[in-house]
């Protein structure tokens, strides 16, 4: 077997699961989903979260450049980056996972 005709058969078989794939979500289309963005977490004793007030800052585990997760339903469906919609936030998806 030669590395081209693995390649094809990667490619057949990834097609063939795409087309699976919407068969099977043809069904399910319309039912809602929650999607949600989380860009970082901070842990804190309860102590420390009581004393939140307005203007308080929570440092988070993550970099400004640091992609975001994007969550169905609470599970990580994907990540990606924060950008500018007009006047509103939206994530720009760089990896589903």
């Amino acid at each position: 077997m030669k590395a081209e005709d693995v390649d094809e058969n990667i490619v057949e078989r990834q097609e063939k699961t795409d087309v699976e794939t919407s068969q099977s979500l043809s069904g399910i289309g319309g039912v809602e989903v929650r999607i949600s963005v989380e860009w970082g977490r901070a842990d804190m004793t309860v102590e420390d979260a009581s004393a939140l007030s307005e203007e308080s800052l929570i440092h988070t585990d993550r970099s400004v450049t640091d992609p975001v997760d994007v969550l169905v339903n609470g599970k990580l469906f994907a990540r990606g980056k924060l950008v500018l919609v007009g006047d509103s936030y939206g994530v720009q998806l760089l990896e589903i996972v």
